[in-house]
């Protein structure tokens, strides 16, 4: 059995200078985290299915086309070692094809982005993609397969979530 080379991070591969993917962790996020403090691009195609949530989404890209063990994924995401394990296990029931790619990705969200553990994978990336990259209801429902009247629940109770976290002074 051949051992399997660990893959390049996504970041090395689209990271450039003039991107602006840190100013979103500086009102939200706290991004001195371990794991060679590597910043991770996950492209927003991966989102584009019917099967699985948010988080076993990010599990299973990271795992499988990433090749990152359950511990540094747990490291990237603040997540424990064991809900991670048990997303992926989740996605692979659903779905046991790895994501298949176009070249032409559209967006990449940093995964720092779901660190956050005051409001859900969901809400953290449809507040991104509204807050800092501009995008309208319907433009992120296209992008993740959701309605657009949920994108706007999700992004409102994101909001809600970080108001009554500032108020309880809990961020």
């Amino acid at each position: 059995m051949k051992t399997q080379e660990r893959a390049k991070p996504v970041s090395s591969l689209f990271y450039t200078e003039d991107s602006n993917f840190f100013e979103y962790s500086k009102n939200h996020f706290d991004i001195s985290y371990s794991c060679s403090n590597q910043l991770v691009l996950l492209p927003i195609d991966i989102f584009n299915n019917d099967a699985l949530s948010s988080l076993e989404t990010v599990t299973k890209y990271m795992k499988e086309n990433l090749n990152y063990r359950f511990r540094d994924i747990a490291l990237l995401l603040n997540r424990s070692q064991k809900t991670v394990w048990d997303a992926y296990d989740g996605s692979r029931k659903k779905m046991d094809l790895r994501f298949i790619l176009d070249k032409d990705i559209r967006f990449l969200v940093p995964s720092f982005v779901f660190r956050d553990r005051s409001v859900s994978f969901l809400e953290a990336l449809t507040e991104y993609l509204k807050d800092n990259l501009n995008l309208r209801y319907f433009q992120i429902a296209s992008l993740l397969n959701r309605d657009p009247r949920t994108i706007w629940t999700v992004y409102y109770r994101a909001k809600d979530k970080r108001k009554n976290h500032k108020k309880n002074g809990l961020q």
